[in-house]
């Protein structure tokens, strides 16, 4: 049998009034099912939101409230550092010693490069009896090493080794080594007699009137065996390492550095030269009666007479060899001709010097951290310069292999330390 079109729209109407309502309540209460569902969701939703945003709020006011008392500490901090913090020496108002900047002579730059082998850059050297001795701290462990090698780098050896920093040595006519040394406890001046079994050291002094002495920088001695030392600045022990000290002496400008002499015989101490800025470097003539002593704050060599005693920087009996350095000398050295070479610490500071007259504001910067201390001062490009025994620049050495730390002159060569634990030295 044949359908037609009104049979099949029978059907379908009689299957719609038969099962529609059926149909018609499943899909109602299957959309009142979804539709209470979703209602379930968006209030689940809306609740972790609003507890996500409680939440929020909390840990953020909580944020906020430290992040104020943060700053509060960080202000009060800061203000404390560059306002309140003690500092060892009240920095001073001065004016640098009027001279020329030293002209002419050659200049040199390429150098030749002696590797170290398992200690650092030299802190100081000596050229004596065709040997190079410097002193040097290792690159792991503490204190510091005396050590010898030839001039071609071979043969390096330990001659002694002593606890903190060996800060300069030199040999007397006996051939005993005279060494300042600076321990967390205080500086001293030692002696020490070696050969090839090893070396016996004894400390001599270390008191001056009473005080315990300070951050002992250079050591010389004459022909007649009086040894020569300096005190770089009158500062307490805390005050860190002696660059730390002579950095904090450039911007505090104290001038409490003071030259002594020992005399072995007499077991005496007696005062050379006082009023210097950082009495950071000590070399003799080769005669002997010629005292040079490098001023570091004040840019400048003063040359006094090696007899004289109880002289102030500048003043009566205290000559100006050399002044308006390109850098701040950190040693001095001299070679048989006479011939004084400087090696330059740090290069010329123009902020510095244009608050001569400004205590206050150097006052701030001497409070600033080490870390930050040291950043604002740069090495010199002129690692060293070379003068005659009248002032007269004779050469310039510049090269940024070397630093201007240490020096020692002998024959044609000008030893220098290295930047990559060896030691430099330029022919001439």
């Amino acid at each position: 049998m044949r359908l037609g079109l009104t049979e099949i729209i029978l059907v379908l109407f009689i299957i719609l009034v038969i099962f529609g309502p059926g149909i018609y309540s499943w899909a109602s209460r299957y959309a009142r099912r979804f539709r209470a569902q979703q209602a379930e969701e968006a209030r689940r939703r809306a609740a972790w939101e609003a507890e996500r945003r409680a939440r929020r709020d909390f840990i953020l006011h909580r944020f906020q409230i430290a992040a104020a008392v943060f700053a509060v500490l960080m202000a009060a901090g800061l203000v404390y550092t560059l306002g309140f913090r003690p500092i060892d020496a009240q920095p001073q108002s001065y004016t640098l010693p009027a001279a020329q900047a030293p002209q002419g002579g050659q200049t040199a730059a390429e150098t030749v490069s002696l590797p170290l082998e398992g200690y650092q850059s030299p802190d100081c050297m000596v050229r004596q009896d065709g040997w190079l001795y410097l002193a040097a701290r290792p690159l792991e462990g503490e204190g510091s090493a005396l050590l010898r090698m030839r001039e071609d780098g071979t043969g390096q050896t330990v001659v002694l080794t002593e606890q903190g920093t060996i800060t300069s040595f030199a040999f007397d006519g006996e051939g005993d080594i005279w060494y300042t040394r600076l321990t967390r406890e205080g500086g001293a001046l030692c002696q020490a007699s070696h050969d090839d079994w090893g070396a016996a050291t004894q400390q001599v002094v270390n008191q001056i009137d009473g005080r315990a002495l300070s951050y002992p920088a250079a050591v010389a001695v004459d022909q007649e065996g009086r040894v020569y030392f300096t005190e770089a600045a009158r500062q307490g022990t805390r005050s860190g390492t002696l660059e730390d000290v002579l950095r904090a002496e450039l911007i505090g400008h104290t001038a409490t550095g003071w030259v002594y002499v020992y005399d072995p015989a007499a077991r005496t101490v007696q005062r050379v030269l006082g009023g210097v800025a950082g009495a950071s470097g000590l070399a003799l003539s080769p005669e002997g009666d010629t005292l040079y002593v490098a001023d570091l704050a004040s840019r400048c060599i003063w040359a006094v007479d090696s007899d004289s005693r109880e002289l102030t920087a500048g003043g009566k009996g205290c000559t100006l060899f050399a002044g308006d350095l390109p850098g701040y000398p950190g040693a001095l050295t001299t070679d048989e001709e006479g011939s004084v070479y400087a090696a330059y610490a740090w290069d010329q500071s123009d902020w510095l010097e244009n608050r001569a007259d400004d205590p206050g504001f150097r006052e701030v910067a001497a409070r600033l951290p080490r870390s930050v201390q040291q950043r604002l001062f740069r090495r010199c490009p002129t690692a060293a310069q070379g003068f005659d025994p009248e002032g007269k620049l004779e050469a310039t050495y510049g090269s940024s292999d070397v630093t201007g730390w240490a020096a020692a002159a002998s024959g044609n060569r000008l030893y220098l330390p290295g930047t990559d634990s060896n030691v430099c030295y330029f022919r001439f």
